[in-house]
């Protein structure tokens, strides 16, 4: 398997399974053509799909230690500022209460300088 593409695959309602379609997308292509409102709708479709959590996000992680070491500062820049994005939000429901002041004391704690990030390189 090619880490530097994406094999597109499709429903088959005859073996109720995701199978290959034979397309393959540059990943490169499609981060290059992204926009941020891309990005979310992507990464909202990810994360349904399978319902992923923390464990998934912690084996992401792991793959991206052996990134560039200022994408590593990204990658955690970027988390954050997700985080921020979302705490940025007044109602909440049961679902998604507890999450959203997490976020909330993470986006206080960023204002109040106890989570440093180093400058960009």
């Amino acid at each position: 398997m090619n880490k530097n593409t994406i094999q597109l695959k499709q429903w088959n309602n005859e073996t109720c399974m995701r199978q290959p379609t034979g397309e393959e997308v540059s990943i490169y292509k499609v981060a290059k053509s992204m926009t941020p409102e891309n990005f979310a709708k992507l990464f909202e479709d990810y994360l349904n799909l399978g319902g992923k959590q923390f464990q998934e996000g912690r084996l992401i992680g792991l793959h991206l230690r052996h990134t560039h070491r200022t994408l590593q500062r990204l990658a955690v820049c970027f988390a954050l500022g997700m985080i921020v994005g979302l705490s940025e939000q007044d109602y909440t429901d049961p679902r998604n209460a507890q999450a959203i002041e997490t976020a909330k004391k993470l986006a206080q704690m960023f204002r109040d300088g106890e989570l440093p990030l180093g400058s960009y390189l």
